[in-house]
């Protein structure tokens, strides 16, 4: 065992991580910022060609602009400062996250250290299956503010909290921040997403002690493959259904700036870069619910916007994932 405590260790291993949570915010809060106005992007059949008394189309964006339209058209109404948007929030998630996983990490890290490094590493399943859903409940309100404030058609100030919660929140959500858990659906979405890491152990376990084990780069590159697949096929819509419920105001019907707030204090955009779904359309009630209106009004292939986006994302993760058991001795817990 290493002669350095943990005690030690621990303040700067948790500096270190607030240093690269925010680095890599400054790097991928451009390309997070399209991916959550593509897919919050309310596309209808049922407009899709209609034309304007100009003779225009009338939707707007196009439901076919795709990823690079859709940055393109952040930039041209927005400007760099629009991808931006919504980092505040974001930046309070990812050091909260990180709060809140370092007790996890340090009980791993204690567990997986060996005299000689012979023996193989125990990691118990219940801090594995913590790290993976504790962080997401806890943060997901800021995740739903940072998604308003990103869809937003608002120029926010990014020092100004106070007049930003009042068009990010509805009355009842300022009155009662913690109703924002209650926000239909995103508990659920956020529960879902974070039993991937479980699975991909699960896949890892099963592909390379069961199947391939006789041969193992076939195993790996197998688990690799596969779990990329499913877990492709699980998160996208997941991620689609999960963003358009972030934005929906509880004990608000009206997703506009709220009748109590100056509207002068704001400066709205002369053109929308999203359009979202109207108050005139039934509110979703659900994850289910959400999935099956979206099939209904705008075609299941809504679902899957920016599906290869999602498999690059994973690509890592899942390697990493199944790697580290080549190390690591999971037990079994089925």
């Amino acid at each position: 065992m290493s002669d350095t405590p943990y005690a030690v260790l621990f303040p700067i291993a948790l500096l270190g991580a607030v240093g690269g949570t925010l680095i890599t915010l400054l790097i991928t809060m451009p390309f997070a910022g399209v991916l959550i106005r593509y897919r919050a992007t309310y596309a209808p059949k049922a407009l899709q060609g209609l034309l304007t008394d100009e003779g225009e189309v009338q939707q707007s964006p196009s439901p076919s602009i795709g990823y690079i339209g859709m940055a393109k058209r952040v930039y041209r109404i927005e400007g760099w400062a629009g991808f931006y948007k919504g980092i505040m929030p974001s930046m309070i998630s990812g050091l909260v996250t990180i709060v809140v996983i370092s007790p996890f990490l340090v009980l791993m890290a204690i567990q997986a250290e060996t005299p000689n490094g012979e023996k193989p590493v125990v990691v118990p399943w219940g801090p594995a299956f913590a790290v993976s859903i504790i962080p997401g409940l806890l943060i997901f309100p800021f995740q739903i503010v940072a998604n308003r404030a990103i869809t937003t058609p608002h120029k926010l100030a990014s020092f100004a909290p106070s007049a930003a919660l009042r068009v990010l929140l509805s009355p009842a959500e300022r009155a009662q921040p913690l109703r924002l858990y209650l926000t239909p659906g995103v508990a659920f979405a956020t529960l879902l997403e974070g039993l991937l890491g479980p699975f991909t152990i699960l896949i890892d376990r099963l592909l390379g002690t069961g199947i391939f084990l006789q041969h193992h780069t076939l195993s790996l590159v197998g688990a690799t493959v596969v779990t990329t697949l499913v877990a492709t096929l699980f998160l996208t819509p997941l991620k689609v259904v999960a963003t358009r419920l972030t934005l929906q105001r509880l004990g608000d019907e009206d997703t506009s700036v709220p009748s109590t707030v100056d509207e002068s204090e704001f400066i709205a955009l002369v053109e929308p870069v999203v359009d979202v779904r109207g108050v005139q359309e039934k509110r979703y009630t659900g994850l289910i619910d959400a999935g099956r209106a979206i099939v209904r009004e705008e075609g299941v292939k809504v679902l899957f916007r920016a599906w290869w986006l999602t498999t690059l994302l994973l690509v890592g993760p899942v390697i990493g994932a199944v790697l580290v058991p080549a190390k690591v001795e999971v037990p079994p817990a089925f």
